[in-house]
């Protein structure tokens, strides 16, 4: 259920991907530029860090071991305060990622190929959207 006065902090980012290296990586890159990051690397627990974190961005790996990422929007959607920018993070083909935008309702993707600076400046785009 929505809140109806969000609090989400739009320089927070959580990372969802089942590879620790990938999270870490992401981690240290965007912590460098100022953002508060966390991770979590599994669908299971993924609500509850939702509620807790409220994060300005969340991002999800499509290609989770055990849940296709595409799945995680919806329950993100659900249970993130409004506002939050919910993106896709995969090494998919641009083609593919649009897909998957579309079908899941996500708000974007970032491919993982995107790294240091312009990984920085796309999660700030994504993350300072509508405020």
């Amino acid at each position: 259920m929505k809140k109806e006065n969000p609090t989400r902090t739009p320089l927070s980012v959580l990372v969802v991907d089942d590879s620790v290296s990938t999270c870490e990586s992401v981690k240290s890159t965007l912590e460098g530029a100022g953002f508060t990051v966390y991770t979590h690397n599994s669908p299971f627990g993924f609500i509850k860090v939702v509620r807790e974190r409220q994060t300005g961005v969340i991002l999800i790996d499509v290609g989770l071991g055990t849940m296709n990422g595409t799945k995680l929007v919806h329950l993100a959607r659900d249970h993130s305060p409004a506002g939050t920018k919910i993106l896709l993070y995969s090494g998919r083909t641009h083609a593919e990622l649009e897909r998957d935008v579309t079908e899941s309702g996500a708000d974007g993707f970032i491919n993982k190929s995107v790294s240091g600076t312009e990984l920085i400046a796309s999660v700030r785009i994504w993350a300072t959207r509508g405020w």
